[in-house]
């Protein structure tokens, strides 16, 4: 079973790793996209056929360990880089690249100086207890910047989590808190099989990995693609207020930066679908504003009645696409602004998550027949006034 999850694990990493590449151009994808790599480079160590390849080039049966090991520091580097970000901490890079450089050369010399000088190591290239050589600097240097730098993530991560609301991106961040701390207790495991010879906390060491091997090969692989997901939600969003979004800059075109385009045209064009989503807003809202001006008192009043027999969560937004539709008819027909305007745009979001769900449920009533019928009664009435 375990070999199970670790060729899947294999599979899932370098898949999206070969898939991710672009991640390399963003800051703040970079370091999962490492962290994926190395590990990937550190889950193929614990392969037979690799490590049988590994001893006949280099004859020596524990550079599998030295590898797979300098691949686990990296992960907590990278790791370590990417919490700290999503945290909006600073960690100078002397920390973060300098103590991690550090390791891994003393992790190589303390290697190549124990193996060249002959020395005897226990399974899993652990040192002989009751001596003392060059191999017990090796796991000292490892366990001890493994052990800081995972609980440095640990409590960036947690902090992160705090910040965030999506789950979307809280996913990950509570993969990677569950990967962080099975490593952490891994970490302490390993320093009870290494210096102390408990054989028990070997085995122990092995189950309690699995979670960090599981967490941070899922939590970054769905981290790489957030971007990606985030991208599909805001071209959704973006091409539901396409209707209500076109109407208004139809009607006041100087709202916009550029003008509307077909719709299969602006659904389709390669575009940056959350910049394209948060001017859409914008340009609603502005709309909004201008537009307000052509309704009078009348007018809503007239609307509200109509509205009154809609389900309850309709009526408000039905209500706003209403007079909005009336508004854009009287000022398309030359009707001057409202005597008396009222102040109809204080209703929507407070901030760009409730806004945006606000104008979705207006654009939602936006087609709908009864808002059609409503505005066209409304409006009729007010041309009519103005006409005689």
């Amino acid at each position: 079973m375990t070999d199970l999850i670790q060729t899947v694990l294999l599979y899932l990493c370098w898949i999206v790793v070969v898939v991710r590449v672009s991640a390399l151009r963003s800051r703040n994808q970079r370091p999962l996209w490492f962290a994926l790599l190395m590990l990937a480079l550190g889950i193929t160590m614990l392969q037979k056929d690799t490590n049988a390849f590994l001893q006949t080039v280099t004859g020596d049966p524990n550079v599998e360990y030295l590898v797979s090991s300098v691949m686990a520091v990296g992960v907590a580097a990278t790791l370590l880089t990417f919490a700290a970000r999503a945290a909006e901490v600073s960690i100078s890079p002397w920390l973060r690249w300098i103590s991690c450089g550090a390791t891994i050369a003393v992790m190589i010399t303390s290697f190549v100086i124990f193996t060249l000088g002959g020395g005897k190591a226990r399974p899993h290239f652990f040192p002989v207890p009751g001596t003392l050589s060059v191999l017990d600097l090796y796991w000292a240097v490892y366990l001890t910047y493994q052990g800081v730098a995972t609980l440095a993530t640990l409590v960036l991560l947690v902090r992160a989590f705090g910040r965030v609301r999506s789950w979307l991106v809280r996913t990950p961040v509570l993969l990677l808190i569950i990967g962080s701390v099975g490593f952490f207790v891994f970490i302490c495991s390993r320093f009870f099989a290494v210096f102390g010879g408990y054989a028990s906390a070997v085995a122990f060491g092995t189950y309690v990995s699995s979670p960090h091997t599981i967490g941070v090969s899922l939590g970054c692989s769905i981290a790489a693609f957030v971007p990606f997901f985030l991208g599909l939600s805001a071209w959704r969003n973006g091409n539901a207020l396409y209707p209500l979004w076109k109407a208004l800059v139809t009607a006041v075109p100087h709202i916009a930066l550029y003008p509307p385009r077909p719709r299969l045209v602006d659904a389709l064009l390669p575009q940056n679908s959350q910049l394209r989503l948060h001017r859409r807003l914008v340009e609603i809202r502005d709309g909004m504003l201008v537009m307000n001006d052509w309704v009078q008192p009348a007018d809503l009043a007239q609307i509200e009645v109509f509205v009154s027999d809609v389900p309850p969560e309709l009526m408000a937004p039905m209500t706003t696409a209403c007079w909005l539709k009336v508004a854009i008819t009287v000022h398309a027909a030359g009707v001057p602004m409202a005597t008396d305007p009222l102040d109809l745009v204080r209703q929507g979001g407070t901030d760009g998550q409730s806004e945006l769900h606000w104008l979705r449920s207006v654009a939602a009533v936006w087609t709908d027949p009864r808002t059609d019928r409503f505005a066209a009664t409304v409006s009729e009435s007010r041309l009519a006034a103005h006409r005689r």
